[in-house]
């Protein structure tokens, strides 16, 4: 296997760097790693059996798991035990664990709201009263914390405690990177009374990032990990991992389980190779050799490699000595350090550039001329490739949120989070793949990673929309469970099940969703309607007297919601075959539904049968269809809409660079309308943005 890129590094404090320079190393080929076809409930994690028959299995996604980590296993019998409970209720420091990471959860929610009110683009004045009452508290909170925090460590690591020699050098180590991240906590909590900056959103990453790593000390196991082999000492009977991919970042810990005490322990070599996943770990007389390896590549294109060797020789770990060497004398760099994908897939590249600036853009904004697309041009554009999805607008929150992807293109889980009042784009996490399944069409995990959160699935079309009681975007494309993402903390934050109806194979393709007043609705392929209740965390069967409904279906058919009527218009077309131009509205208080028989049918039946991206433009009082027709006799291209006044069919001349694409159809489509600016917006595969101010009175319109 292969793979490389440098990225930022958060290493223990010990400061190390090498010594002696590394010899020349090759131009590096970024590659792609090769798919699970038949996906286990465990991916990319590791066992080792030894001669005696001692066994151990830790790290890799556990796709059934709560937390979705596969915890360490040990080998009774013919067997495989997990002993994670076990680990942590003999673990002296597991509530430390936890009180560190409570703080690292404040940290991380102080940075989303200050990292928010910055990309708002508000006066100073204005950012600081925001972050007084979203980020200032929680940070506060955070710093009272650590001070109790580092209080408690302290009696703990007093001799006559009881404390293990082991369990103190880790709160030394712990206390290290607390240390760290209050030393760049308390300059914030000054700063954010002024307002907000870019070194501090920073700070806080620092901050956030270190005090992970002093939650990690304290546990009873290692951090989750992918790729990260295991080796067994038969010298020193102890099992030894190093390293791993969490998936968002590469680590270079070093780590041995005594399987005679069932008991994990952290080490803390001097220098350690840099951090790595997939390597081989072989043993000779109480040596651990570690050959190759790979890092991050952050030129990716299309179906690119995401991976690259590191090529930097053998590395020899002697287990009794603890002490990392590498070939050509090389010494290392500090242990216990962090690489995180950097550019594009990493949150900070959107910070760069000048400040966000709400009133500047809303002066551009102004001048919008009517009827026609402007590209927006942000400074900023993500990667890679978002296909096969749409976008969905929080109204509350003031931004547009685009999670796209699968089939052969982006396949991570993070939501970009768009904001109209200042044309810049936000990331609110670094970016995180699933390693071979990015490319292999269909095929992504299930459960959550690491850090909680859902894989993109094959497709996201229209399978998720923005809840305005829970005030959450709302996902319903995996399987058997639905997931949360909030906005107001840049996070996905929960899960639940599905009713059956919707639960089916290939249910990212056509559980298609609708944001009303009281409800994200959710219409199924078996012709269904769900909506879901915020409060109670469910969905609930809606019944529909009248007709019966047709399925939804992959692609072509769409939904949408007629505010002044209060009616969900839903636009009924087969895969693969054209549309016949009827629209079915379903009333949302008798929950009766009847065909509309719009006029011109016939002439709608005509546009390129994707009607997956609708757009309801209240002022106007019309959806707007995401295509465009083929060139008229006057080589325009007219872009459908349902005038709901008159229920007709019409053709409008809309003129710029049409979202649509030259050809009238874009499956990367997404298409909002934004009600406090009275513009609908639209964004493609790469980040683009379109925005268009309509104007009925001024327009050029042929009915079909």
């Amino acid at each position: 296997m292969k793979l490389l890129t440098t990225v930022l590094m958060v290493a223990s404090l010990a400061g190390l760097s090498a010594t002696t320079p590394p010899p020349p190393e090759k131009k590096r080929q970024p590659y792609r790693l090769p798919a699970t076809e038949r996906m286990p409930q465990v991916l990319w994690g590791s066992e080792c059996i030894s001669r005696e028959g001692l066994g151990l299995s830790f790290g890799g996604e556990d796709q059934k798991a709560e937390d979705g980590a596969a915890h360490t296993r040990i080998r009774v019998g013919e067997q495989w035990q997990l002993i994670v409970e076990q680990l942590r209720s003999s673990n002296p420091l597991q509530k430390s664990r936890d009180a560190a990471w409570a703080i690292r959860s404040q940290v991380k929610e102080a940075l989303a709201k200050a990292r928010f009110i910055y990309f708002e683009g508000a006066p100073a004045g204005d950012q600081a009263k925001a972050a007084k009452v979203e980020a200032l508290p929680l940070l506060q909170s955070a710093a009272e914390h650590l001070v109790a925090l580092r209080a408690e460590l302290k009696k703990l690591s007093q001799s006559g405690s009881g404390m293990e020699e082991y369990h103190r050098a880790q709160i030394g180590f712990a206390q290290g990177h607390l240390d760290a991240g209050e030393a760049l906590i308390k300059p914030v909590l000054g700063h954010l009374t002024e307002g907000v900056s870019v070194n501090d959103i920073k700070g806080l990453w620092q901050a956030q990032v270190h005090v992970e790593q002093a939650a990690e000390a304290f546990d009873a196991e290692p951090p989750p990990r992918a790729l990260s082999p295991i080796a067994y000492d038969p010298k020193s009977k102890l099992f030894v991992i190093f390293g791993g991919d969490h998936l968002d970042y590469l680590t270079n810990d070093t780590w041995v389980f005594d399987p005679a005490r069932k008991v994990w322990r952290q080490r803390h070599p001097k220098a350690a190779p840099p951090p790595r996943a997939n390597h081989q770990l072989t043993v000779d007389d109480g040596k651990v050799k570690l050959s190759g390896g790979y890092t991050y590549y952050d030129d990716i294109w299309y179906c690119g490699g995401q991976y690259t060797d590191l090529a930097d020789g053998d590395w020899t770990y002697d287990v009794a000595a603890d002490a990392w060497t590498g070939a050509a004398g090389q010494q290392g760099i500090a242990s216990d350090g962090r690489v995180y994908r950097q550019k594009e897939f990493h949150p900070d590249f959107f910070l760069q550039g000048e400040r966000p600036d709400a009133a500047a853009f809303a002066a551009r904004l102004k001048e919008l001329p009517a009827n026609t697309w402007v590209l927006t041009k942000p400074p900023q554009l993500p990667k890679m490739n978002r296909d096969w999805g749409t976008a969905v607008i929080d109204p509350d929150h003031d931004v547009l949120l685009r999670w796209s992807g699968g089939h052969s293109a982006h396949g991570g889980t993070d939501v970009l989070m768009f904001h109209f009042a200042t044309n810049r784009w936000e990331l609110p996490f670094p970016i995180e793949f699933p390693l071979g399944q990015t490319y292999s069409n269909t095929s992504y995990p299930a459960g959550v990673n690491f850090n909680l959160r859902p894989w993109v699935t094959g497709h996201t079309y229209k399978a998720y929309d923005y809840d305005p009681i829970g005030r959450m975007m709302v996902f319903v494309g995996h399987f058997g469970q639905f997931h949360l993402f909030d906005p107001a903390v840049g996070d996905w934050t929960g899960r639940a099940d599905k009713p059956s109806g919707m639960c089916y194979g290939g249910c990212f393709y056509d559980l298609l969703c609708r944001r009303t007043p009281q409800g994200v609705v959710c219409w199924s392929n078996r012709g269904q309607l769900f909506r879901y209740d915020a409060k109670a965390r469910q969905w609930n069967e809606l019944k529909v007297a009248g007709m019966k409904l047709p399925g939804s279906s992959v692609d072509a058919a769409g939904i949408d919601y007629d505010a002044r009527r209060d009616r969900l218009l839903l636009f009924p077309c087969q895969y693969g075959k054209g549309y016949s131009g009827q629209t079915i509205a379903v009333d949302m208080k008798s929950m009766v539904a009847a065909n509309l028989d719009p006029t011109g049918m016939a002439g709608a039946s005509r546009m390129p049968g994707l009607l997956r991206e609708t757009c309801y433009v209240e002022s106007e009082d019309l959806v707007l269809v995401g295509v465009t027709f083929a060139p008229g006799d006057d080589g325009l291209r007219r872009t459908p809409a349902l005038d709901c006044a008159t229920n007709k069919w019409v053709g409008m001349r809309i003129d710029g660079p049409n979202p649509a694409g030259k050809d009238g159809r874009n499956v990367s489509l997404g298409l909002v309308y934004d009600a406090r600016r009275n513009l609908v917006w639209a964004v493609d595969t790469n980040g683009n943005i379109h925005v268009l101010r309509l104007d009925t009175k001024a327009m050029e319109r042929k009915d079909l």
